[in-house]
């Protein structure tokens, strides 16, 4: 007779769906404390992976868990280093939640509170923002001065394109609607959009399309939600080369549903997750036009109006229930603030320390699971995500540098580590990411490299992979690139001081690593470059900041070695670029400072 050996999970299912450390006890303390019933869910040890969607998500749950543990030992590698904390929160807005509130669900409950892992919030004035790297004195000679905010002021210049530009210079104008065009409009949203963000089921999107047909003209907030649907599926549509007509980007249905979101912001006086979802959006198609901060604003109205709901439930928070479509919208509220955050340090609603609080969602249609394993593992790594840009790249810790005669510049947040406590906390964001890659399903991981794949969430999550460890390794790269010629000390405070790092065979290692990131990204990038996502902009910028570092590695005779022929990747993200680069936009800003950035080997044809 054969027997299979079990194995228990992580934690037990109280603490697991409530993102609760357990001890593994039987009962565990959490139960035990909140009177519940403690069940271990039991595995078979040898199984082959369990592909459903139940399974996958406990497993990325498990992996959540660890993660959180993990962000101690983060913690400890820093504050060993430097006594400084950042706050719970640096809202700009609702300034409750910058304490832990009694209503809240905590992570940890039952544990000593002295244990609790730190919230790893993205601060403010952080050093991870592309124009950043503008401010480093090679560039500065090369390009000349570009302000932190530089993207910023472009983009808040940039005239709305089409009818969005004189949204209520007239009455408002009725699309048609013939239900044919409207049925594939829908259709190429749910192959093309949905994936990336699935708030709603096709099932649920079918009612609000039923009623807006049999009312006509009815501005309520589902006939938005459709309009936006329309919008983006008409945008995401191959135009044969027109991609900048009203027609194109589905202006004739994305101007009155703006028109209903925006009144109904203003005149609903109660707070609906509807109301988030049509901003949600609307935030998606700004993302796809390559708006970054139209796209913030949508979704910041969004978050704003959660946290609103959140404040007004406090009564049912302290057992943390939430239904399904609330914690979809709350992660893609966090999800697209966090990416905003991370690009232009923009002004946060609040929702960012939440993350560290609310569940997982679950999948409600079983034709929607791996969209919904993918939109988990998204979540999973911008938190990650913010771990790498508030260890390594916050403004407080440049305040701590060991030499006050040469302190440490934007770019230099991490250098008061010194170099061994520096390896360490690299080290760990490291090993946790590839802890994250792991933690996909066998059969929806994406494999490294540059092997093609089969959709664009797998790439997308290959990206975000990438881009985690390009900048987890740059401190290493920006070290020995801009070091002052032998001889010469600092003269500014944008000059990298002195100090341990040398070119040994580690820091040349780790090196290494941050290039070979940086030119895979880059390859895989291209692709999602060259058509209409919620990821344009990021990826534009990503892909800017990639030739900056490895523009300055080939520039620097320790590193020139190690970076690969760059002439012919640097042409196809321009050449992409070049496609969306309309005067004064970000996109034509990105295509001339890159077109500025010559490499060996251009010189050596």
């Amino acid at each position: 007779m054969n027997y299979t050996r079990k194995r228990a999970l992580l934690a037990c299912d109280f603490c697991r769906h409530r993102k609760r450390r357990c001890d593994g006890k039987k009962p565990c303390s959490t139960c035990k404390d909140s009177n519940a019933d403690c069940v271990y869910k039991e595995l078979p040890y040898d199984r082959v992976e369990d592909a459903s969607p139940t399974a996958v998500i406990d497993r990325l749950a498990r992996i959540e868990s660890l993660l959180e543990h993990q962000s101690q030992q983060i913690n400890q590698i820093s504050t060993r280093s430097s006594p400084v904390s950042y706050p719970a929160s640096q809202a700009d807005f609702f300034p409750t939640y910058q304490q832990q509130s009694e209503y809240l669900p905590s992570t940890s409950a039952g544990i000593d509170p002295h244990l609790d892992s730190p919230q790893f919030l993205i601060p403010k004035g952080h050093a991870t923002l592309p124009s950043t790297l503008l401010s480093l004195p090679r560039l500065c000679d090369l390009l000349g001065e570009y302000p932190r905010d530089y993207f910023f002021e472009i983009e808040e210049k940039l005239p709305l394109p089409g009818l969005l530009g004189t949204l209520y210079d007239s009455a408002l104008i009725w699309p048609s609607l013939d239900l044919n065009v409207l049925d594939a409009s829908a259709d190429n949203y749910f192959q093309n959009v949905h994936p990336h963000h699935p708030l709603f089921s096709p099932s649920t999107f079918k009612l609000w399309q039923a009623q807006l047909i049999q009312e006509k003209d009815m501005e309520e907030i589902g006939t938005s939600i459709c309009f936006c649907v329309y919008a983006l599926g008409t945008l995401c549509t191959d135009q044969g080369g027109e991609y900048d007509t009203d027609e194109a980007l589905g202006l004739h249905f994305f101007q009155p549903a703006l028109r209903i979101i925006l009144h109904k912001l203003v005149w609903d006086f109660r707070p609906s997750i509807s109301l988030c979802q049509a901003l949600l959006l609307a935030a998606s198609y700004f993302a796809h036009l390559g708006r970054p901060l139209h796209s913030w604003k949508m979704a910041q109205f969004s978050s704003r109006i959660f946290l609103t709901l959140v404040e007004s439930r406090k009564h049912i928070l302290s057992i943390a229930e939430f239904e399904e479509v609330e914690l979809r919208t709350f992660w893609q509220c966090f999800t697209v603030e966090c990416d905003r955050i991370a690009e232009l340090d923009v002004p946060r609603s609040g929702i960012e320390p939440l993350g560290d609080r609310m569940r997982l969602p679950h999948s409600t249609d079983p034709a929607d699971n791996e969209n919904t394993i993918y939109f988990i593992a998204e979540h999973a790594i911008r938190r990650l995500l913010n771990r790498i840009h508030n260890s390594l790249y916050g403004p407080e810790i440049t305040r701590t540098s060991p030499n006050p005669a040469m302190p440490a510049g934007p770019n230099q947040a991490w250098q008061s580590l010194g170099l061994q406590k520096l390896l360490g906390l690299t080290a760990e964001l490291n090993r946790q990411l590839e802890e994250w890659y792991i933690s996909i399903p066998d059969w929806l991981r994406p494999s490294k490299g540059t092997v093609p794949l089969p959709n664009d969430r797998a790439r997308v999550l290959r990206l975000r992979y990438y881009a985690a460890r390009h900048i987890v390794h740059r401190p290493f790269v920006l070290q020995l690139a801009c070091r002052p010629p032998e001889g010469q000390s600092p003269a500014s405070s944008s000059v990298l001081s002195p100090d341990a790092y040398s070119e040994g065979p580690l820091v040349l290692e780790k090196c290494e690593t941050c290039i070979d990131s940086c030119v895979t990204y880059l390859y895989n990038a291209v692709e999602m470059i060259d058509k209409r996502s919620p990821y344009l902009w990021t990826f534009s910028q990503s892909c800017m900041a990639c030739l900056i570092i490895l523009w300055l590695a080939d520039n620097t005779p320790a590193l020139h070695p190690y970076v690969p022929p760059m002439r012919q990747v640097q042409n196809m993200v321009l050449a992409k670029l070049g496609k969306w680069a309309i005067k004064d936009s970000t996109f034509a800003a990105e295509v001339h400072i890159i077109k500025r950035l010559v490499f060996s080997d251009s010189m050596e044809t």
